[in-house]
Parts: structure tokens; sequence; C-alpha cells
């Protein structure tokens, strides 16, 4: 019995996460945007300790991403089990197309098919709901010329996609701005459909909507929105919204949602790890859910939910990530941008080889990197380069943190007539850096990023001992900055042009001093 738990659940860049549960196991989906694989799927027993299991769309064919503009690719992705199959639909805004990729669990991990089935809806966040040998579809968009968005439903044949009745309005929410990320479900003869309002921001919410009939009409509950912080600045825990509602093996009903943690940085509140996926309990009065009392709050206090604290197995342990590169492919928690990086990524030995191409992470493409999501406010990456194997020849390598396109900073070294130049490569919008700040005495051996609520901290280190440091402020690879909360910095190796660099290991530090 676990009596108290912290959110995240799961930390770093998580959003809009769906849940279903098979044979006592749980697995989510998260939206991944222009990162690659898309569509993250996770596995618990448990449900606060989360086992990353890989992407979904790990092709052109299911997903193309090779165009996603920044904040673009894979929004919404829902995930449901259904006579024996798994089912994934979302939209890839990058082809504004909606899908759904059907998977078959085999030995404890999920076979994904490679072919999708198109389904024809005007609009984004689709949800997918099974009832009578029937498939429906609910989803959100613009209906006239004017902005105004709408919950609509569609029935579709499950093989081919086709439109088989609708669409039809549902709801138009409360009033909140951007009615968003519908989820249907049944419970006690009655259908409840959850919805997202208010924008991702400060004015996010979760609402729910009840009906006798599928098609509706359908009611608000009184209490709406029942859960978002939207005025409750002082909780560590902001920007509440787009639920998930499941039952676990005991048949208690759990919230999943995303939110985030803002730092206070001056008379500013920033937010450099994106979205992040939460757990809440649920209770149920006079046919309506309750959310964990009607608060979002960071530390979940179970003593008034006895039989959700029975149904926890296990106390949450969040273990730190090393990546020693014993396995012949490539840990499912790295991520690279838009595509994979195929001929320019080996595992072999041990060890990691990431090879240069001509892109940069300002183009709209797919560089030589390889990224991990910052997970906490106060953490250290540390890179151990090979030096025996690595090149830079007529290229350069180094570490990177990422928001978009036109915001990143990355440490690099180059080779210039013997001489091993320390490089600070930044651009934040139309400011673009690229300085000499040092040089090396020996080929670079260690790479760390240290980040804080104020700063980010870029390093190199040689073979000898000698350092070469710069510091950036947090705030520049925020969302706040960059005016977008869909994703959080992704961080970790970049290589361009003509140069190898083979890494050794790389660990991730999160239990720092604040």
């Amino acid at each position: 019995m676990v009596m108290k738990y912290k959110n995240p659940i799961i930390p770093g860049m998580r959003p809009d996460p769906s849940v279903v549960r098979v044979n006592n196991k749980y697995y989510l989906a998260n939206s991944t945007f222009e990162y690659y694989p898309g569509i993250t799927i996770s596995t618990s027993d448990d449900l606060l300790n989360w086992k990353t299991l890989g992407g979904v769309a790990v092709e052109p064919e299911q997903a193309d991403l090779r165009k996603s503009k920044s904040n673009e690719g894979i929004f919404a992705a829902n995930i449901r089990f259904h006579d024996g199959y798994f089912y994934v639909i979302t939209t890839n805004f990058a082809e504004f197309k909606t899908f759904i990729i059907r998977g078959k669990l085999e030995n404890g991990d999920i076979s994904w098919e490679k072919s999708r089935i198109e389904v024809d809806v005007p609009g984004i966040d689709p949800d997918i709901f099974f009832e009578d040998g029937k498939t429906y579809v609910q989803f959100t968009g613009y209906i006239d010329d004017k902005g105004t968005k709408a919950i609509r439903q569609v029935e579709i044949d499950l093989e081919t996609g086709k439109i088989l009745d609708g669409p039809k309005i549902l709801t138009y929410g409360t009033g909140g701005r951007d009615v968003e990320g519908p989820h249907i479900f049944k419970k006690d003869g009655a259908y409840y459909l959850l919805v997202a309002e208010g924008g991702t921001g400060s004015g996010h919410m979760i609402t729910i909507f009840r009906s006798d009939n599928l098609w509706g009409p359908y009611e608000s509950d009184e209490q709406n929105p029942i859960f978002t912080n939207r005025d409750r600045a002082n909780e560590a825990i902001q920007n509440v919204g787009h639920g998930d509602l499941f039952t676990d093996e005991k048949g208690n009903w759990w919230l999943v949602c995303l939110g985030t943690r803002p730092a206070s940085v001056g008379f500013k509140q920033i937010t450099n790890l994106g979205r992040e996926t939460l757990l809440y309990p649920v209770k149920w009065k006079n046919g309506w859910p309750i959310v964990n009392n009607g608060v979002p709050s960071e530390i979940v206090d179970l003593n008034d939910f006895p039989e959700h604290a029975a149904a926890l197995k296990n106390e949450q342990n969040f273990v730190e990530f090393q990546d020693n590169f014993e396995e012949a492919e490539l840990d499912t928690e790295w991520l690279t941008l838009r595509d994979s990086l195929k001929d320019h990524l080996l595992i072999k030995n041990g060890k990691m080889t990431l090879i240069g191409n001509e892109y940069s992470l300002s183009d709209l493409k797919t560089p030589a990197f390889v990224g991990l999501r910052q997970s906490e406010t106060y953490e250290k990456l540390i890179v151990e380069i090979d030096q025996t194997d690595s090149e830079l020849k007529h290229g350069e390598f180094g570490l990177a943190s990422v928001i978009d396109a036109d915001n990143h900073c990355a440490i690099m070294v180059k080779k210039n007539n013997g001489h091993f130049e320390v490089y600070r490569d930044q651009q934040i919008f139309d400011v673009k850096i690229n300085e000499k700040i040092g040089e090396l005495s020996a080929f670079p051996a260690k790479f760390e990023l240290l980040n804080t609520k104020e700063i980010k901290r870029f390093s190199v280190t040689d073979s000898k001992g000698q350092e070469v440091i710069f510091t950036t402020d947090a705030i520049h690879l925020s969302n706040e900055a960059i005016a977008a909360l869909n994703t959080g910095d992704i961080e970790g190796m970049y290589v361009k042009n003509n140069a190898n660099m083979v890494i050794d290991k790389v660990t991730k530090k999160v239990k720092l001093d604040a």
C-alpha cells in the first residue's frame, strides 16, 4: 500500500497522456511532435514506475515527420485495446493526416503494423471508441471561418477508415478557448465526454459532459471545470489539462493528464521541461467524477483514497539514466529529429558512433543529433568520449540543448591547424552566435551540461583536465520564450559535417542540490 507519491509520474516532455489497461498492465501513449520515433509508448504494472517501450511510428509510411516544423508533427495520441489489438490514433500535423496504427502484444512488447488506416476528418486530437461492433472517432477542429471550435464525432469503418456517419457536433465546451483533447468512455450506462479547454497554458482545464446517448445531447457537469490550477498560482504544478480516465485492476478510477513545473526566476515563471505526465485518484459522486478532491497537487496524499492506495503495489522509484551502449539497439529514451539517423548512428562494442551530416539544428531536417528529455530543473548530463576512435577531420562535435529550430545552444569542438578550438554555437530567434571561446591542449574527453533554474552551463574537458566553459540563461530555451508549450528541452550529442563522435558512456544525474 502506497499512501503518497509525487507528480509527475513520468518527468520531462511527455504531453497528452492516454492510458489503457491490458492483462493488469498499463500502457501509456504520449505525443512527440517533431521528434522521432513518433508516439512514445510506456508500460507499468504499478502505475508509479514506468518503462519506455519505444515509439509507434518508426517509418515515414506510418507518419512522415521529415518536413515537420518545430512544435508540429505528432499531436495528441490516444491508445485503446480492442479484440486483441492495440489501436493508436493521432494526427500528424506535418501532413495534416489523422490515422490509426494497430499493434499486437508479443512477449511483453508491442509489434506495430507498418501500414496505417487514414481517417478523413477535418481536425486534430482524435479519440477512438468501440461499442457493439462499431467504431467511433471524436476530434476537435474549427467549424466555421470565425474561429469557432467544437468536438465532433464520426462513425468509421475500422478496416478502411471510411466515414459511415457524421460528423456531428457533440459539444462546444463550457466556453473556454480551444476545446480539444476529447475522450469518450462509458460508465453505468451513461456516456462521458472528457475534454480540455482554455488552451495549453495558464488557463488550461479539464471539463466533462454526460449523455444517455453516444451521439448526445451532452450535459455539462455543474462543477466544471472539474480539474485545473488556473486560479492557483501557488501550486507547483501548472497548466493542467488534457486528461484521460481509466480503471485499475481493482476497479478504482484514475486520471492521467498533463501539467508543467515552472521554475521561479526573479519575477518570471519559466518552463524548460515541457508538459509532463501526471496521475490522480478519482472518486464518483452523484454520477460525476471528483479528481484528487479537486486540486492538481504535486504531492498526492491517498489518505482520502484508501482503495486507490491499496491498488498501488510499489513505492515510486525514479532511476537515473545511464547508457553504456551494451545493447545493439539504441535505448528507447533517446530521440532524434524528424527521422531515424540510419547510416549516421552505429552502436557496436559498447560504444555509440554518431556520424556528422550537413544539417544543423536550425534546419527543418534531420541533423546528426540524438538527445534525451530534460527531466528535472536541476540536472547534469555527462558525455564521455572515446578519444581514440573519434575524429574531427573537417567537422565538429559537441553537446547541445534544443527547444526548437530557432532556439538552441551547443558547445562544439573543431580542429584547426592542430589546435582543438571550442565554440559557442547558439541561436535565439534571429540572433546567431558562433564564436570561439577557448582552446583545449588535447583531444576532448568529456562534455557536460549543468541545468539549473537560472542557467545552462556547458563545458568540455580534455584528456589533460583542461576545461572550457560558458553559460546561457535558461529562459532562452524555455516554453515561455518561444510562446509555445508543445515540447520541452531535449539535450544530447551533436555532430556536424565530416566528424565522428564515439561515445563511451552517457549519464544523467538528477539528484542535485537545488
